[in-house]
């Protein structure tokens, strides 16, 4: 994919590093048209998820 393909279809500025989220495409980030983080209690980096997360499938 190219560097200008990516900047077009990335949410710019927002890396992924989930290898099977559907909204990592493996080049450069995450692909979700919205990106939602939580939970509201959090208080660390550690509290806190990544609520568009969608898994990935495995074809067999």
């Amino acid at each position: 994919m190219s560097d200008q393909n990516c900047q077009q279809h990335c949410i710019r500025g927002i890396a992924c590093n989930v290898e099977n989220c559907i909204h990592n495409n493996h080049h450069c980030g995450c692909t979700a048209n919205k990106i939602e983080v939580g939970p509201s209690f959090a208080t660390t980096v550690n509290d806190t998820i990544c609520r568009s997360f969608e898994e990935q499938k495995k074809s067999y």
